[in-house]
C-alpha cells in the first residue's frame, strides 16, 4: 500500500511537497503535507494504520479550507491500491502550531489524525440506494435467514433438514434529515401512506461495483435523537 502515492494524486494537494520523512525541514515556503505513520495492528491479510498527516504551510486561510474538504469528502471513502482495499478515516484538521516564524515568514502547522483500514480482496456494502437516490449510511446489514423443516428419517440418530423459504432483511442507520426517504416515512407514520408501499433497496459493493437490487417493504422505524449528539434513523426492510 503506498499511501504517499495516492495522497500526491489528490486534487486537494496540487503543488504540495509530500514526504513520509518526518524529519523534513520545511523553509516557509509554500505547503508541505509530512506522514508519520503510527503503531498499528496487523492481522493476517489486514492492518490497522493509524496516521498522522502534519501539514505546514505560510496560507492559513486557503490551506484550512482545503484540508476541511478533503477530510470532509474522503472521510469512510475506501480506495484500491492493487488487489488492497484501504477505508480511511480522518478526524477534522488541528491548527497546531499558528503564526510561528520560519525563514522569511509566519507559517502555520496543522495536524489530521487519520486511520486506514487495510485488506485484500473485500466485499462490502459501500452504497446504498433508496427509491433510486443514494444514502450515506453509518451502519448496514445484510442478512438472509431460511425457514427450515428438521425431521427423523426411518432409524437415523441424525435429522434431515429441508429448506422450505427464506427471507431477506436489510438494515441501516442514517443520520436523520428532512429529505424524499424521511418524509415517506412520514406518511407512512401518520397514516397518509399505505403500509405495505414498497421501497426499491440498491446495494452496491466494493468489488467491481457489484449491484443487488430488492423490492422490500419498511420492517421497522426507529430515531433516536438525544442532547448533544445527531439524530440517528435505524430503518429495517424486508422482503
Amino acid at each position: 500500500m503506498n499511501y504517499k502515492s495516492y495522497l500526491e494524486g489528490l486534487a486537494y494537494f496540487d503543488g504540495y511537497v509530500i514526504t513520509d520523512e518526518v524529519n523534513y525541514q520545511y523553509n516557509g515556503e509554500g505547503n508541505a503535507l509530512i506522514i508519520k505513520y503510527l503503531a498499528g495492528t496487523n492481522y493476517r491479510d489486514s492492518k490497522i494504520q493509524p496516521i498522522q498527516l502534519a501539514i505546514y504551510t505560510n496560507d492559513l486561510v486557503a490551506t484550512k479550507q482545503t484540508l476541511d474538504s478533503f477530510t470532509s469528502a474522503l472521510n469512510n471513502s475506501p480506495f484500491y491500491d492493487n488487489t488492497d482495499y484501504i477505508q480511511q478515516i480522518y478526524t477534522t484538521p488541528l491548527l497546531l502550531t499558528p503564526f510561528d516564524p520560519t525563514g522569511n515568514n509566519y507559517t502555520h502547522q496543522f495536524i489530521i489524525s487519520a486511520t486506514l483500514l487495510i485488506s485484500s480482496n473485500v466485499s462490502e456494502i459501500k452504497k446504498v440506494f433508496i427509491d433510486g437516490v443514494e444514502y450515506e449510511t453509518t451502519q448496514r446489514t445484510l442478512s438472509y435467514v431460511a425457514q427450515v423443516d428438521n425431521q427423523r428419517v426411518s432409524n437415523s440418530y441424525l435429522n434431515t433438514t429441508n429448506v422450505t423459504y427464506g427471507s431477506l432483511q436489510f438494515s441501516c442507520q442514517m443520520i436523520n434529515k428532512n429529505n424524499t426517504l424521511s418524509n415517506k416515512i412520514r406518511l407512512l407514520r401518520t397514516n397518509q401512506l399505505n403500509i405495505d408501499t414498497s421501497f426499491t433497496i440498491k446495494l452496491v459493493y466494493s468489488d467491481n461495483d457489484y449491484e443487488e437490487v430488492y423490492g422490500m417493504k419498511l420492517d421497522n422505524v426507529t430515531i433516536n435523537s438525544e442532547n448533544q449528539s445527531l439524530p440517528i434513523m435505524s430503518l429495517s426492510f424486508i422482503k
